[in-house]
């Protein structure tokens, strides 16, 4: 019962602290780029409170199950709630609201500070959230690399998720978002004016998926389907939580299309995904 309490009590810290960590973010990077969501002048809390809820309790359970300790885990946890969160979808809302669109939805400039907001905001969030869960303290016995020394089989299946990530994309765009979002899609996105290359773009950013998910399996305690699941569910709720606050870029029936189409498909790549990098784990396992 004891230990139930001191949980849940860091818990609701840090449910507390990922909200004024957004609030500082919004404040500081606010003073010399503005953050103000045009034809949005006030901030609905509760989806504000949602998101600090499901993001603290994914970050939560994945701290207290990687197997690294200190600086290595700060580093891997900044690359993991950072780069699913916000930069990679950064990437993408730079592309297909600004450089591909015509007229632009979103100025650069905003798309650098929302980067810099995030970035911020897990520069706070993710060092006060290892001391709570009281793994700061480095721990010798664990010298793991953060990443795996490269060989040909690991970049074969960097690759193939790579790969794996455009098809997933491609799939869930038109059997999912399309479908679902209906007419809020086609007034949304008629602008854009996608070249060619849009499959090398996301073969690119694949490449960068399948960075983040090589430290989940690499790191992550757990094993077999259990650890595909969870990265996974990672995935998709890191992914997605966002799109429960209104934004004025999409339609409310477009955004909750969104975020059913993220959640799936960053689902069934994470699965897939981890399973492919933990052949490679298993296969150095059985050479040696």
């Amino acid at each position: 019962m004891k230990a139930r309490l001191v949980f849940c009590t860091r818990f609701i810290v840090l449910c507390i602290w990922h909200l004024v960590s957004l609030m500082i973010a919004a404040l500081v990077v606010g003073s010399f780029i503005s953050l103000a969501d045009p034809g949005q002048p006030t901030v609905d809390l509760v989806p504000l409170l949602a998101i600090s809820f499901l993001e603290t309790a994914v970050m939560v359970w994945v701290i207290s199950r990687l197997k690294l300790t200190g600086i290595k885990l700060l580093v891997v946890t900044l690359i993991i709630f950072h780069g699913v969160k916000v930069f990679l979808m950064m990437i993408e809302l730079a592309f297909f609201l600004n450089i591909w669109a015509s007229p632009a939805m979103i100025t650069l400039e905003r798309v650098f500070g929302l980067e810099l907001h995030g970035l911020f905001m897990a520069l706070l969030f993710c060092p006060m959230a290892i001391l709570v869960m009281r793994k700061w303290k480095a721990n010798e016995q664990n010298p793991a690399a953060i990443f795996p020394s490269p060989n040909r089989s690991l970049v074969i299946r960097i690759l193939g998720v790579s790969a794996l990530y455009s098809a997933c994309y491609w799939l869930a765009g038109s059997y999912l978002l399309i479908p679902i979002a209906g007419e809020s899609f086609i007034f949304t996105y008629s602008h854009l004016q996608v070249p060619g290359w849009m499959p090398l773009f996301q073969a690119g950013r694949g490449l960068l998926w399948a960075l983040i998910v090589l430290l989940l399996v690499r790191h992550l305690v757990l094993q077999g389907a259990r650890l595909y699941l969870a990265v996974g569910v990672i995935l998709a709720m890191l992914g997605s939580a966002q799109l429960l606050a209104p934004n004025p870029y999409m339609l409310d029936h477009l955004r909750y299309a969104h975020m059913f189409e993220i959640a799936v498909s960053m689902m069934v790549f994470g699965f897939l995904a981890s399973w492919i990098l933990r052949s490679q784990q298993l296969f150095l396992k059985k050479a040696r």
